[in-house]
């Protein structure tokens, strides 16, 4: 019995000491304390996604705290984005008539690069982001209006993964 207690004891003891140095959040600090993100630029045929998804990395990364934002000048380190590639593939078909599509996934793809304004070090050059989300065709077969209206999200899963990228490991 006293041996139950004095091994229960210990393992706690054990366990409290392996969680004392857990920390939530990024492992490491990173070498720039504030950031430009130049408006995003596109070669992709998006409509009108390039101020959307600048403002989605800018608020994503505003919320994330790690970083302060600041204009060029005044930066230590600026992100590009390019929308390099925008397309959509058909996720499902008309019962009816597969050749009529009911929904279609819609994906977008940045191309990123981080750079030390101070020193030119290139943190991360042309790093790949992409952010899919599925939208569906009304009954009329219009697909315009629903694509229009998920490019909000499909520009927010996008910065929210620019955010992931800039303040993870790399």
């Amino acid at each position: 019995m006293r041996a139950t207690r004095f091994f229960g004891w210990m393992l706690g003891v054990a366990l409290l000491a392996g969680c004392a140095n857990y920390s939530l959040g990024p492992t490491g600090a990173l070498p720039f304390k504030s950031l430009y993100v130049a408006p995003a630029q596109s070669k992709a045929y998006v409509p009108q996604a390039q101020a959307p998804v600048t403002e989605f990395v800018r608020q994503s990364l505003l919320q994330e705290g790690t970083v302060t934002l600041a204009d060029q000048a005044n930066a230590d380190a600026t992100l590009d984005i390019i929308l390099t590639d925008y397309h959509r593939s058909i996720a499902a078909t008309a019962q009816s008539n597969t050749l009529n599509a009911r929904s279609y996934i819609l994906t977008l793809v940045a191309s990123c690069t981080l750079v030390n304004n101070r020193t030119g070090k290139v943190y991360f050059k042309d790093r790949l982001v992409t952010a899919s989300t599925e939208t569906y065709v009304s009954e009329s077969n219009d697909f315009s209006e629903p694509e229009y209206q998920a490019i909000p999200l499909l520009a927010r899963e996008l910065g929210r993964k620019i955010k992931d990228t800039v303040v993870g490991t790399w």
